[in-house]
């Protein structure tokens, strides 16, 4: 049971602080190891708040990560919608990718913690299937530019070859802080992949 809305706090942001707060501690403790005296802490509100938003921890940890999810594809389909040519769609797509990186990048360990962690270690999410939807917004834009003769190949695996890609730089800049994560980076990838390392014959 839900506590009464007298305790919801004044703050509309009171809702966003609990999620950032149990995103930050899930990505470092992981689920089982986080508490939800832990997260009120850091989010600084009490018990009664974060019940009041989320009925439980396990509801919590789902809201966080599909909710996000959620607002991450929205981005990335919002990007995929500008850009004259299917490559200036696919590098926005990539620099929309590393926006919410950089802005997020606690729900980015979440995720991948989330894959490596062992079973039942936390509710049962399959993060694998839904990042299958960034190969498949770019495999999309990949067909129509297939279509429009401006791009060949096979849309998937060149769209999970971006992914690869860009899942590699994302893992460094998490670690590292490197590589930096911005539009000129996305360029360089879906040039590379899109047209590949050859020296035509007008190059030489």
């Amino acid at each position: 049971m839900k506590p009464s809305p007298q305790l919801r706090p004044r703050s509309g942001s009171a809702k966003e602080a609990i999620r950032d707060a149990a995103a930050a501690l899930f990505a470092e403790k992981g689920f089982a190891a986080s508490s939800t005296r832990e997260i009120c802490e850091r989010a600084g509100i009490t018990k009664p708040v974060l019940y009041y938003y989320f009925g439980n921890k396990d509801q919590l940890y789902e809201e966080v990560f599909l909710e996000t999810f959620d607002e991450y594809q929205r981005e990335l389909r919002s990007a995929a919608r500008r850009g004259r040519t299917p490559g200036e769609q696919l590098t926005n797509v990539l620099a929309a990718m590393f926006g919410f990186v950089r802005r997020r990048h606690n729900y980015w360990r979440l995720g991948f913690r989330m894959v490596f962690a062992p079973e039942k270690e936390s509710p049962a999410i399959d993060c694998v299937e839904l990042s299958q939807a960034d190969e498949k917004l770019l495999a999309e834009i990949i067909r129509k530019g297939i279509r429009r003769k401006e791009m060949k190949g096979q849309p998937e695996f060149i769209a999970g070859a971006i992914v690869g890609m860009a899942i590699s730089s994302i893992l460094g800049y998490l670690l590292t802080g490197k590589p930096r994560l911005d539009r000129s980076l996305a360029r360089n990838i879906i040039k590379l992949l899109t047209q590949g390392c050859a020296v035509n014959s007008t190059d030489r």
